[in-house]
C-alpha cells in the first residue's frame, strides 16, 4: 500500500473510532469529561483526514469528496482507501 493510502487508513480508522465514542457517549451516559476531551481529538482528526485526502496526490474524486462528509466521512474514506490499495 502506498504510504498516503496507509495514513489515510489509519486516520480514518482513529476518526471513526473517534465519533463511534463520542456517539456512544450521547446515547448512553453522556460524560461531559469524555464528550470535552474526545470532541477537540475528533475535530483534528476529522479536519486531518478532510486535509490529506484533498491534498493528497492521485486519489480519486470519490475518496477526495467522501473525506468531507460529517459523521460518515472516516468510513467512507476507509473503504473508498481499500478499495484504491487494491487497483
Amino acid at each position: 500500500m502506498r504510504p498516503l493510502l496507509r495514513v489515510l487508513d489509519v486516520l480514518s480508522v482513529l476518526e471513526t473510532l473517534s465519533v463511534l465514542v463520542l456517539l456512544g457517549n450521547l446515547v448512553t451516559v453522556h460524560a461531559d469529561g469524555i464528550t470535552s476531551a474526545l470532541g477537540p481529538v475528533h475535530g483534528a482528526l476529522y479536519l486531518t483526514v478532510a486535509v490529506t485526502a484533498l491534498l493528497g496526490r492521485d486519489l480519486q474524486l470519490r475518496t477526495r469528496l467522501s473525506a468531507l462528509v460529517p459523521v460518515v466521512g472516516g468510513v467512507l474514506t476507509l473503504r473508498n482507501v481499500r478499495r484504491e490499495a487494491r487497483r
